[in-house]
């Protein structure tokens, strides 16, 4: 952390800092993959990577996340925002919890795809950490676990479920590896216990552990009233009649879990009119710097993903499988444009092209190759 910095790699680098510090707009040329994580993990402000797909992202969270000595997130993209889905692949869906929560609690570098970039965000989320010899009103616990989305069983078999015998709560955190068993006397948390999902072998006690919701979205008591108005008002411009039916029969399926009051799968549909939806550009600091990870690539991408959800949504739209309000689930390119537009930029590129998303004040080739 403290070799890897601007000064220490020295060539054109302090002058790049310079320029970033005085908040000029720069492009950086002729860079190899791995100068380019080296270039975001020694920057001194918190930065939003944005790549093209999912896999370069990943690659460049592995990379920087190493170099940089920073608390980093990977905010991954959910595999679909428009329809209804009472049963979805919550590996997709706990994937993108985990990168919310950390950008939440305060991440230094956060790597995304532009498709996770355009997709709505939650304000906060609930979460809950125990503490070993702490004490906890137990029997409270397992109301606010499903308040979070988690469900009970007589066993813990997948993530997002826990169990209660006696003293002993069973958890599998939706962003760990092993499931953890928390040994309570009394509301005394005595002992934290993770233990292999497969094998039950028990694994090394930890003093703390923190559950992540199971959900990426919160509905508020106060608005569900003003939600069901928002589904019925839906219900009213669709295209057609055999639109109203179907729409008729999600809307009517939706309603009444939104009675329940509790969480439920799926419940993300309604995100556009949460009171908790935010984009990504709202939930980072002012200071924040945009990284562009081959500006070419990311703007064909953009283009390319929206075009895709809007063209998809007519189609929904006109077969009553979404509401109007579901196409504002994800940003389109001109409020994308306004997102960055709020932050200072930087491209970085391994040839020289046009920057499609601002106008660099500072230029720069560095003529990098890859190591051997």
């Amino acid at each position: 952390k403290n070799f890897f910095t601007f000064e220490n790699l020295k060539g054109e680098y302090p002058a790049i800092a310079n320029d970033l510090r005085l908040g000029a707009p720069t492009a950086v040329f002729g860079v190899a993959d791995s100068q380019k994580y080296l270039t975001a993990a020694v920057m001194e402000r918190p930065v939003l990577y944005i790549a093209a797909d999912a896999v370069t992202a990943g690659k460049a969270y592995a990379a920087i996340k190493v170099l940089s000595g920073k608390k980093c997130a990977l905010l991954a993209a959910k595999d679909d925002v428009l329809l209804y889905k009472d049963a979805v692949s919550k590996d997709a869906l706990f994937r993108r919890i985990e990168g919310i929560c950390s950008l939440l609690s305060g991440a230094e570098i956060i790597v995304c795809d532009v498709e996770a970039a355009l997709q709505l965000v939650p304000a906060d989320l609930p979460r809950i950490t125990i503490k070993a010899g702490c004490d906890y009103d137990y029997s409270a616990l397992p109301v606010a676990l499903v308040s979070m989305g988690y469900t009970r069983g007589y066993s813990v078999e997948s993530k997002g479920a826990f169990a209660v015998r006696g003293d002993i709560l069973d958890v599998y955190p939706v962003t760990a590896e092993n499931p953890v068993r928390i040994d309570f006397f009394g509301d005394t948390a005595e002992r934290i216990r993770p233990y292999d999902f497969v094998s039950g072998e028990r694994l090394d006690d930890i003093k703390s552990v923190t559950f992540a919701p199971a959900i990426d979205c919160v509905i508020e008591d106060g608005e569900i009233d003003g939600l069901i108005s928002e589904l019925n008002a839906s219900l009213k411009k669709c295209p057609n009649e055999r639109a109203f039916k179907r729409l008729h029969t999600i809307c009517g399926e939706v309603t009444q879990k939104l009675s329940q009051r509790t969480p439920f799968t799926g419940q993300d549909f309604l995100f556009p009119k949460l009171k908790c939806a935010r984009t990504v550009f709202d939930l980072l600091p002012d200071d924040t710097l945009i990284i562009f990870d081959e500006c070419k690539s990311v703007t064909d991408r953009l283009n390319a993903v929206c075009k895709e959800h809007f063209e998809r949504y007519a189609d929904l739209f006109e077969g009553g499988e979404v509401c109007s309000f579901s196409k504002l689930q994800m940003l389109d390119a001109e409020a994308f444009q306004a997102g960055i537009k709020r932050f200072l930029n930087e491209a970085l590129q391994t040839f020289t092209t046009d920057i499609k998303f601002f106008r660099p004040l500072r230029t720069y080739n560095l003529r990098s190759v890859p190591s051997p």
